[in-house]
């Protein structure tokens, strides 16, 4: 049957890009109010796709945008004795800006070069059409889908995801699944598919650091109290050694090591640091925390960075100011075995054991989220291997990496829920960018092995 189903997606290539479009149409800029209704646009087209796929789907209003909930479980043509398998996306998309960078109209979606270019092709639209398709094909193959499959697609992960935790507690009964497949990430090289076992997680802090009242004229007051800018350069400079260490102390008592089997699958990878990594982005000299490669550092080490600095005068020419306050914006990658309270918590402690010399701290944690990583030998990954190796013809790479997806924590957090990350995007698809695109052969490969893992996972005994 598998065979039948792949068949038709290849007859069915170019009417799938032609639905692919369609939604990339839509200007679902999740962030943006002005954006309100086409954000709900997209959520009744993923909603019509999903009943056109012989699924119970439904829109669901929340505090913000829409979540589209579908499941065949109460279906009378859903297998009970089949795993159930719960697919997550999103159908919001970054803002667009700077427009003029665009080479063509981000939401006027245009091939070129075997890709598809506009905003949210490759994050997430795209990649979540390649479920829909898969879904799609076994229904009109098949005549039903054979596992028990909820499908939950957001509006919100493009703005913090604030409507999820709340939806997910309401619905609980509905999401407890086996596991849950996301495809949000990317391909290790373009001839080979990556699954993602780990990833890190995120903590966020805005500072404010006040002092005087009011601006003052540093002739006046120069030298005799303390300027906010100079005392908080001066304590975030002490966040970090010479070997480019975090000084908090306890950040990183729970860190997991890396085991001796994750280190031969890394080395083992064709990682080149300079080509790869460094150089695209303009860098020529690598850096971190010493005693460790780029891949341990990005992959299983935490880290700390100032994303920004604001406070005092910043306009064109001279302006002889004390400032009243200063800024920045402070956040944390976390590796697996920490937590986000527990480094907030000695974080905070941190920043106020600092003598600043009469300044008040004003200190907002912004939230974050866990890190995670899953066994590399559940019978998941063992299925997801298979299917990748039917559609691609190569087995895939076992990858972690250093970025965060909020819901992958949630989801283990709230459902003690397993994830299954493949992802069919490419490193050079400029998401959050301009002329952000979606290669149309990872396309292809992305529903040919959602339809294969639909099959794995069919012939699974593992289910709870």
């Amino acid at each position: 049957m598998l065979q039948d189903v792949l068949e038709y997606l290849d007859k069915q290539h170019h009417s799938a890009v032609d639905r692919m479009v369609d939604l990339l149409k839509i200007p679902s800029v999740s962030t943006d109010s002005a954006f309100a209704k086409d954000v709900r646009q997209a959520a009744k087209w993923v909603n019509q796709h999903l009943q056109e796929s012989g699924l119970e789907s439904q829109i669901h209003e929340t505090d913000g945008h829409p979540i589209v909930l579908a499941t065949n479980c109460d279906s009378p043509d859903a297998p009970k004795d089949a795993p159930h398998i719960l697919y997550y996306g999103h159908y919001d998309v970054q803002p667009p800006d700077p427009l003029e960078k665009w080479d063509t109209p981000p939401f006027q979606p245009t091939i070129r070069n075997n890709a598809v270019y506009a905003r949210g092709s490759s994050d997430d639209k795209g990649q979540v059409c390649c479920i829909l398709e898969a879904l799609m094909a076994w229904k009109k193959v098949a005549g039903k889908i054979p596992v028990r499959i909820t499908v939950l697609i957001e509006g919100e992960e493009e703005c913090g995801s604030g409507s999820l935790h709340s939806f997910v507690e309401k619905y609980k009964h509905k999401l407890k699944a086996d596991v849950c497949v996301i495809s949000d990430t990317t391909m290790w090289k373009p001839d080979t598919v990556a699954i993602t076992y780990g990833l890190r997680g995120l903590l966020y802090f805005d500072l404010k650091l006040h002092g005087p009242s009011r601006d003052l004229h540093s002739g006046m007051y120069g030298g005799i109290l303390a300027n906010p800018c100079n005392e908080l350069t001066r304590v975030l400079g002490k966040l970090f050694d010479d070997d480019h260490r975090v000084t908090i102390p306890g950040y990183y008592d729970n860190v997991q090591p890396v085991t001796a089997e994750e280190q031969q699958q890394w080395d083992a990878l064709d990682f080149d640091e300079m080509k790869d990594c460094l150089t695209p982005v303009g860098v020529d000299t690598p850096f971190g925390e010493a005693g460790y490669t780029t891949l341990q550092r990005r992959w299983a080490r935490p880290a700390c960075d100032i994303n920004g600095l604001y406070g005092g005068y910043g306009g064109e020419g001279a302006k002889t100011v004390i400032p009243s306050f200063a800024g920045a914006k402070v956040s944390f990658r976390l590796a697996a075995g920490q937590h986000p309270d527990h480094i907030a918590e000695i974080f905070e402690k941190w920043l106020r054991d600092q003598d600043t010399h009469g300044c008040k701290w004003e200190i907002t944690n912004l939230g974050g989220a866990v890190p995670v990583a899953v066994s590399q030998n559940s019978p998941y990954m063992t299925a997801a291997a298979k299917a990748i190796g039917h559609s691609s013809g190569k087995e895939p790479v076992l990858v972690r990496e250093g970025a965060t997806i909020p819901v992958v924590g949630q989801f283990k957090e709230d459902l003690d829920l397993d994830s299954l990350l493949i992802g069919f995007g490419l490193t050079d698809d400029a998401i959050h960018s301009p002329n952000e695109k979606f290669n149309l052969d990872c396309f292809r490969l992305g529903y040919r092995t959602h339809a294969a893992l639909i099959a794995e996972f069919a012939k699974l005994e593992w289910w709870t």
